[in-house]
């Protein structure tokens, strides 16, 4: 078995959106992909309904911290072999020099987070986001990218893109 693709997704506070891809790729991807996920500024917590949302379809990520990308710009980071936006504020934003120089793809999704009224209205928007988020890692986790880097994965990816 080849290494895996290391995937990092990137949102501007690594509370939901990319904690919902990160934990979704890891468990579609069986082992042919490792995602990550971080935020140029982590919040303090995971987002509550992303929590309860990914509680719901059996995740436990009790004890999960958004955490910045920062650790990922040292030498001893993991390598990353595509880093993944998903947040319209981070689609054009300078990004962080990566030790390993990975292909920079952006795919956009609604932030549930944003969604203001009643409890059922927001619950409803987390619910859409992991559903979307959910047919999206099954097409990444669909491609064949046993050793497929650069150019060619990025070309992949952005085929793929919501």
């Amino acid at each position: 078995m080849s290494e895996p693709l290391n995937v990092l997704f990137l949102c501007p506070d690594n509370a939901c959106r990319s904690i919902m891809a990160e934990v979704l790729l890891n468990k579609v991807g069986q082992g042919r992909f490792k995602a990550y996920s971080a935020a140029p500024d982590p919040a303090g917590r995971v987002n509550v309904y992303a929590e309860e949302t990914l509680k719901q379809v059996g995740y436990d990520i009790s004890g999960k911290q958004p955490q910045t990308w920062d650790k990922f710009v040292v030498p001893t980071a993991p390598r990353l072999d595509a880093v993944i936006t998903l947040s319209e504020s981070l689609r054009d934003a300078r990004l962080p020099i990566w030790f390993s120089n990975p292909v920079r793809v952006h795919w956009g999704f609604a932030a549930p987070e944003k969604v203001e009224g009643e409890d059922f209205e927001r619950v409803g928007a987390f619910r859409r986001c992991y559903g979307n988020m959910e047919q999206q890692m099954l097409k990444l986790a669909g491609l064949q990218v046993n050793g497929v880097r650069g150019l060619d994965l990025e070309q992949m990816l952005m085929a793929i893109a919501p």
